[in-house]
């Protein structure tokens, strides 16, 4: 009991029914290809590129590996600051020339100890100054004992 209200316009049997076919039952044929491709375009999965193994160093290829000179010239302009800053509180008159000579160790390996040898600088001269004051300090205590003692009354 099934009506078709469009007898003529059903396609031959063995043939799929396609909405775009034109009344003579040819596809729509635009530019040259179909309106529906059955095989997708050419698509490769992604894949990582090929990475060499780390170097001995544990650095990734392409990354700053500092030089053995150059850590060791950065531990050298560390040093400096760190005896410059300890030198301020307790034995400054040995900490302020091993922090002068580490900021030249590390200028002559090329890292910068700017901070180092001054703050060695500084200690060191006040050091210098505290020794020479002291020293100035007894003499005139002990020159002031010597001349009252002449004194009898």
């Amino acid at each position: 009991m099934s009506h078709d209200p469009y007898p003529g316009e059903r396609p031959p049997a063995g043939r799929p029914e396609n909405p775009y076919d034109d009344a003579a039952g040819r596809s729509d044929q635009r530019q040259g290809t179909a309106p529906y491709q059955s095989v997708p375009p050419h698509h490769q999965p992604y894949q990582q590129p090929y990475q060499q193994p780390f170097a001995s160093g544990g650095y990734q290829p392409g990354y700053y590996q500092p030089s053995s000179q150059a850590m060791a010239g950065t531990s050298a302009a560390q040093l400096s600051l760190i005896f410059g800053i300890v030198g301020f509180f307790m034995a400054g008159f040995v900490l302020g020339p091993l922090a002068i000579w580490q900021a030249s160790k590390a200028e002559s390996m090329g890292v910068p100890a700017t901070a180092g040898k001054i703050l060695g600088w500084i200690v060191t001269i006040l050091n210098v100054l505290a020794i020479v004051g002291l020293i100035v300090f007894f003499v005139v205590v002990f020159a002031g004992f010597g001349a009252s003692a002449g004194y009898s009354t």
